[in-house]
Order: structure tokens, then C-alpha cells, then sequence
């Protein structure tokens, strides 16, 4: 499972990443996390490469608002993103909810519990449920892509079967079957949106 973690905080980001780096996730497997203190650079990696969680910090910038920007560039995407947030008001966790976090969590309780045990359980029960529930990977904004760019996807792949996944082609084939299990390995806690394309005429779609 392939997780990033953002926070404009070094040294918290380290705690953080040295924390999921050796909890052990679902099935025994370990995690793949990745830290960037940038929320810029964060967002530009996630256009190019998948991850399944994301877990950000809710209050950073100058504005303290760039938080609750890289939740709502995530929303209808397929990342599950956990809020952990050293400022816990009610205002900023509805926000959060309604950009589609899993959870808000608190970096230093008010109960006095580890934040980092609560963390990884709100991790490991996050990747449990996409595992159980790949088709939850919210393939619907995908599909709209696809028919969006459906001009381009002819062009580059008229007769195949192509997988979306946040709105970008992750995998091609020539069969469902083949493209489905290849992206079952591939990307085995989210379902990306499988499109059969018909042989056509490509210049006469735009």
C-alpha cells in the first residue's frame, strides 16, 4: 500500500514516515510511504503517481488553508486522505468531511493517547476497507473523463480496453479479462474504471 504523507513540518513529516514505515498493514505487507513538506509538490506528485492513502496536515501556509486545498484537489480522486491536524476545531473538521477525509485526527490528543496508534489504526482500517471495497474507488468522475477525452482515447487506443484511474490512463489491453487482473495486481486496493473502445473512424470524432 502506497501512502504519502504531507506536512510542513520536517521533523513531524519524519516522525510520521518513520512511524508508517515500520507498522506492519493489512495481510502483513508493509507500507510505501513517501514525504513532501511542499503542498505544491505534493499535488504535482499525485498527478503523476497513485497512491492509495494520503495523509495530510490540515493547517499549513501562510494562509493556513493549503491543507484543506490538497483535500479538495483530491475529492472524486481515488486516495484515501486522513487529516491530522495540531489545531482540531469543529469548523475545520466539517470542512474536512466535506472534502471527503476518512478521518481528522489530532497530532496531540486531548485524552493523552499515542497520536501516532491512532494514526496507524486509522491507516490500517482505511486500507482494510479499500481492499474489501475496491469498486469504492469512486470510478464514477473517471468514467465522465473517459467520455470527455473520448476523442483522444480512440486516436491513441481505438479496439482495446483501456483502465482509468484519477482521470489519467494507467493500463491497456486487448482484452477485459487480461487488463482486469493486470490492474488487480497492479493497483490491488482500487478498481480503476475499465472502458472498452470500439474500432472506428478516428477522425471523424473530435
Amino acid at each position: 500500500m502506497k501512502v504519502l504523507a504531507i506536512d510542513d513540518q520536517p521533523e513531524v513529516l519524519k516522525q510520521i514516515e518513520k512511524a508508517i514505515a515500520t507498522a506492519e498493514g493489512p495481510h502483513g505487507r508493509r507500507y510505501e510511504v513517501a514525504g513532501l513538506a511542499d503542498h505544491r509538490e505534493a499535488l504535482q506528485r499525485l498527478e503523476a503517481e497513485h497512491f492509495d492513502v494520503v495523509i495530510v496536515d490540515m493547517v499549513m501556509g501562510h494562509d493556513e488553508t493549503e491543507g484543506l486545498t490538497v483535500l479538495q484537489k483530491l475529492t472524486n480522486k481515488s486516495p484515501i486522505t486522513i487529516v491530522l491536524t495540531a489545531y482540531p476545531s469543529i469548523p475545520n473538521c466539517v470542512e474536512s468531511m466535506r472534502a471527503g477525509a476518512w478521518d481528522y485526527l489530532e497530532k496531540v490528543p486531548a485524552n493523552g493517547s499515542d497520536p501516532y496508534e491512532n494514526l496507524l489504526t486509522s491507516l490500517r482500517r482505511a486500507c482494510e476497507f479499500r481492499i474489501a471495497h475496491p469498486e469504492a474507488g469512486r470510478t464514477i468522475p473517471d468514467l465522465d473523463w473517459a467520455q470527455k477525452h473520448l476523442g483522444e482515447l480512440l486516436r491513441e487506443h481505438a479496439g482495446e480496453v483501456v483502465a482509468v484511474l484519477d482521470e489519467r490512463v494507467v493500463g491497456h489491453g486487448t482484452t477485459y479479462a487480461e487488463l482486469a487482473a493486470r490492474m488487480k495486481d497492479q493497483y490491488p486496493a482500487t478498481a480503476p474504471t475499465i472502458i472498452s473502445l470500439p474500432e472506428i473512424d478516428v477522425e471523424a470524432v473530435e
